[in-house]
């Protein structure tokens, strides 16, 4: 239990090289616009989190989890199939290479067997399908995943607010800690059909990304 909690930590971590640094999910093209500040970034949180997270990369992951082969593969497709956006969806890919690359120099198996086929086209890695494969191959059980599934991306979406100046360490850690009994119950294993709309957020990954902080 000790070694599943430290490689959880390892992997949830913001020094970890997965390439959510470079994301916003929405966030810097809503903040440009006047839909989120200070006041009301715990909101927006929640909403990304228990909205999006909870609703769509939980069950993602989940089903992502316990798959592999053809299988595995089959299941990114339907994930794939479920954006409504396409920037969304591109997004997502991206998100998803990055963490590959870092699992794959990490020499994960897994990983690498994705990121041949995406490059075969025969894939299309989706974050959630890529951390339930790789956290399975590394042994980490599905509560454990999940958790660190979704302590990552709420602590990049923090994060990602801070650099832009929306808010201070204190707000995010205080926004964190305010999220976290919800959170506890968002992470448990789904296995209902993913379906999400964030709708703010997702029409601010729309918007053109010329001069921004991050991708998205």
């Amino acid at each position: 239990m000790t070694g599943d909690l430290l490689l959880a930590l390892q992997l949830g971590d913001s020094a970890y090289p997965s390439g959510a640094f470079g994301f916003s999910w929405g966030l810097e093209g809503a903040a440009a616009d006047g839909h989120v500040d200070r006041a009301s970034f715990t909101d927006w949180l929640a909403v990304e989190m228990l909205q999006r997270w909870a609703r769509f990369d939980n069950p993602v992951l989940t089903g992502a989890w316990d798959r592999m082969g053809d299988a595995l593969l089959e299941w990114d497709c339907q994930a794939d199939l479920l954006f409504w956006a396409e920037p969304v969806r591109r997004h997502s890919m991206e998100a998803g290479a990055a963490f590959l690359a870092a699992a794959s120099r990490l020499e994960v198996n897994a990983a690498r067997g994705l990121l041949v086929a995406t490059d075969r086209d025969q894939a299309h890695g989706h974050l959630p399908v890529a951390q339930g494969a790789v956290y399975a191959e590394l042994g980490l059980p599905l509560d454990h995943a999940l958790a660190t599934s979704a302590y990552a991306a709420a602590q990049g979406v923090v994060s990602a607010a801070i650099r832009l100046g929306l808010i201070s360490a204190f707000d995010g850690q205080r926004a964190l800690a305010d999220l976290r009994p919800a959170l506890i119950e968002a992470a448990r294993p789904c296995s209902d059909p993913p379906a999400a709309f964030a709708p703010i957020s997702e029409i601010a990954m729309l918007r053109p990304g010329d001069g921004r902080l991050f991708v998205n």
